[in-house]
């Protein structure tokens, strides 16, 4: 299974291409396991997503830089660190992300309502693109602990201690990852996020936008 860090990775290798693709991905992702996102291929632990894509009646405008840094498993494996830039809107019924690179243009849009997630990339990113993990990253470090500990059902646990997050599996104990957010505002300042099943990190600088 391919991690956010595979979207990170052709988003800095670049193409001539900045045509967005509406590839088999969106069809694939209305299967009636659309709600499903494997974290774990090995462990099979997955998050299912709420059945409401934001609980609260509060509407959510940010932009997010993102830093990610990651183990490559040969020293030929090329770089190990990316950037890209993500705007992000929520409210109860959907949630909408864009995702552009350092150079500004579109990589990739995940769009998720009740009934549906529909995921679009660019020509140049697809195939090489897990819209449904980055998704997934982004429900464990800023959505309601309580609804996070309902998505990630029997195979993992979270706890939460101010500012902390910790999601653990449930067999053996072992930290699967570790979340710090922002104090206050957890959509205000920057939150990390480092997986240690897959190896890698992202720091997210979040700035709150007007709608």
């Amino acid at each position: 299974m391919r991690s956010v860090l595979t979207l990170l990775t052709a988003v800095m290798l670049g193409a001539c291409s900045t045509q967005i693709s509406t590839s088999s991905t969106s069809e694939m992702a209305r299967t009636s396991a659309y709600n499903v996102i494997v974290l774990d291929q090995v462990s099979g632990a997955a998050l299912t997503l709420p059945d409401q894509p934001w609980l609260k009646d509060t509407v959510i405008n940010v932009t997010q830089q993102v830093s990610a840094k990651w183990k490559n498993p040969t020293p030929q494996s090329g770089q190990d660190r990316a950037t890209f830039i993500a705007r992000i809107a929520i409210n109860a019924d959907r949630v909408k992300i864009t995702v552009l690179d350092d150079l500004g243009r579109r990589a990739l849009d995940i769009d998720w309502t009740e009934n549906a997630l529909d995921i679009t990339t660019a020509d140049w990113v697809s195939g090489m693109v897990d819209g449904r993990r980055l998704l997934a990253d982004m429900i464990m470090t800023y959505w309601p602990v309580d609804v996070v500990r309902s998505a990630l059902g029997t195979d993992l646990s979270i706890s939460e201690t101010g500012n902390k997050r910790m999601i653990k599996t449930q067999n053996d104990g072992d930290i699967f990852m570790q979340i710090n957010r922002p104090d206050g505002d957890p959509w205000q300042g920057q939150a990390t996020l480092r997986n240690l099943a897959l190896g890698y990190d992202l720091a997210i600088n979040s700035r709150r936008m007007t709608p």
